[in-house]
């Protein structure tokens, strides 16, 4: 069970296919205008979809496709981490609401955007590729 979740996870096409259709429908929501316009989002639905669309390219891991996904990705990560920051300081100060924490929470998104381009950046740099030594 554990080896397929593995495989699953290490595959850059599945890993893909799921983000963008994730992204593709936060899209459809911010566009109806179902959810608060939040440009931090925005800007991290962005990150994660251009990661996505690299992932599925042939050529994902030459310079080109590398540079604007280090790029992108560092742009998304930066935003992201700043808005779960902004959180936290709102946590330190007490005034950070615990019952409005759900799944679909700012904090708990902005948390699930980093770890998601985190994971699509290892994918993209070959971070689990074995050592030549």
């Amino acid at each position: 069970m554990m080896k397929t979740l593995t495989g699953l996870m290490l595959n850059r096409r599945i890993v893909a296919a799921f983000v963008l259709l994730v992204v593709l429908g936060t899209l459809g929501l911010d566009v109806a205008g179902m959810v608060h316009p939040c440009p931090y989002c925005r800007v991290q639905r962005f990150a994660l979809g251009v990661l996505a669309i690299i992932l599925l390219l042939k050529g994902y891991d030459r310079l080109l496709p590398r540079y604007v996904a280090a790029v992108v990705g560092l742009m998304g990560l930066v935003v992201g981490m700043t808005q779960h920051f902004n959180h936290i300081k709102k946590m330190n100060a007490g005034a950070f609401d615990w019952a409005a924490v759900t799944i679909g929470h700012p904090w708990v998104l902005s948390g699930l955007a980093v770890l998601t381009l985190v994971w699509q950046l290892f994918l993209i740099f070959n971070v689990d590729r074995k050592s030549a030594a």
